[in-house]
């Protein structure tokens, strides 16, 4: 009986009159689901996500292009992924629900156990719909690329939805400006903008006019790729100052932050470091499957920087998910790792 009740709300919804989420051209954003999963970036000198206006109604044009009027502060907000998740509860906002939180994502401090007990609505690849329906949102905040298609629905079933893309240091800062509007906390997030680039600065400022080469692996349970500039682990990498080796390589598709593995290539670059970054139940367990991998294929073995011990295993909580309040502790971990004489010794986390 409650399955064919939500079936009904699915269905109610789809029929109502449509709101928010249209394209810059005025068409509405549901006018096309496939539209919505394809768009391209904006440019950028563009914001990842940008909120106009000075009070509600406030507009908000988000990564995908689409612009959504939200008339007055959203009571009931469904943020679908913990990356947006940890920027809105810093800024004091709240959710009624959350995609299934692990091990693997570090919350807002304060706030862990509250976001723990948040109804969960499947994992953050393939939420329940049914389950988002139900909760009644006001407005629904989704994160592009794992969460595009669904949003694309709701906003398809005449819900207010945001698709961010917190990819980067200058998209956490775009989110941050845009969540504090949205929140009414604008002079909030421009003090967490400050610290956050303050503490890059204090890295930066540090760094020696050395020239170091990485490579970016990326393993999962069932594949291994080469991260690119536009992944997390590339965007600190950058930041750094180092050279990462698949720079100019062809992403595995258009908008993709990986490339296809060629360990040739690695070999002729022969890069200084192998940064690693996986999507593995835990740190622990990704540490053993790369290892193995190392030891099981002798391809590996004519990479230098395996064979001399320079591997450095990036934590999930800061490379998996976009560590958003704590991403100056990503930069911080990468550059103790590359430069512990400089920065003191990265500590281990679970």
């Amino acid at each position: 009986m409650k399955k064919r009740i939500i079936s009904g709300l699915l269905a109610a919804a789809m029929v109502l009159g449509m709101t928010g989420c249209s394209g810059e051209n005025g068409s509405t954003g549901v006018g096309g689901l496939k539209n919505a999963a394809t768009a391209d970036k904006v440019s950028d000198e563009e914001a990842a996500i940008l909120v106009t206006g000075e009070d509600y109604p406030l507009t908000v044009r988000d990564y995908l292009k689409y612009e959504t009027t939200i008339e007055k502060k959203p009571e009931k907000v469904a943020v679908m992924s913990g990356t947006p998740l940890n920027i809105w509860y810093d800024l004091g906002g709240k959710s009624i629900c959350t995609s299934d939180v692990s091990n693997n994502v570090r919350l807002t401090e304060g706030y862990e156990d509250e976001i723990k007990s948040l109804p969960q609505i499947g994992q953050v690849y393939s939420i329940d719909m049914e389950s988002v329906v139900a909760l009644e949102p006001d407005l629904i905040i989704a994160q592009v690329g794992t969460q595009s298609t669904q949003g694309a629905k709701l906003c398809e079933m005449g819900y207010n939805v945001i698709q961010t893309h917190i990819r980067g240091f200058d998209d956490v800062l775009d989110t941050y400006r845009a969540f504090g509007k949205l929140l009414g906390q604008g002079e909030l997030a421009e003090q967490r903008i400050s610290e956050l680039e303050q503490g890059k600065k204090e890295i930066t400022d540090k760094l020696p006019d050395d020239d170091i080469s990485v490579v970016i692996l990326y393993v999962t349970s069932k594949s291994l790729a080469v991260k690119l500039d536009n992944s997390i682990a590339g965007d600190v990498a950058k930041i750094l100052e180092l050279d990462n080796i698949a720079s100019d390589l062809p992403p595995d598709t258009v908008g993709s932050e990986t490339t296809p593995l060629d360990i040739e290539y690695i070999v002729e670059k022969d890069p200084d470091y192998v940064l690693v970054t996986t999507m593995i139940s835990s740190n622990e367990e990704a540490r053993r499957t790369v290892e193995e991998q190392f030891n099981t294929n002798p391809a590996w073995s004519s990479v230098n920087a395996i064979n001399e011990g320079r591997v450095i295993y990036l934590p999930q909580q800061y490379y998996l998910y976009n560590a958003g309040p704590y991403y100056v502790d990503a930069i911080k971990y990468m550059a103790q790792s590359i430069y512990p004489e400089i920065y003191g010794e990265a500590e281990e986390l679970d």
